[in-house]
């Protein structure tokens, strides 16, 4: 498994580009925004604090512009 650092980045205005987020208030952990379909060799994780963001994933599983909010530290990430 590779592991890709995410960059941070200033939150996006709203509409301009897909944020994944967590619902909850919960800072705890959940599972990763995006598990890969294909057992792709990639791990996004949050710069920050590398809590693991998109899982087993290849570079065409990451939605273009797609930025991260961490669920753990709340910086926004966006895949590189």
């Amino acid at each position: 498994m590779v592991e890709i650092r995410c960059r941070i980045i200033a939150e996006p205005r709203e509409g301009t580009r897909p944020i994944y987020r967590s619902d909850s208030n919960n800072r705890s952990i959940p599972e990763p925004f995006i598990h890969g379909k294909y057992g792709g060799e990639l791990d996004y994780v949050c710069y920050n604090c590398a809590s693991i963001l998109a899982q087993n994933v290849s570079r065409t599983e990451i939605p273009t512009n797609a930025v991260f909010q961490c669920p753990n530290c709340g910086y926004y990430n966006e895949a590189v």
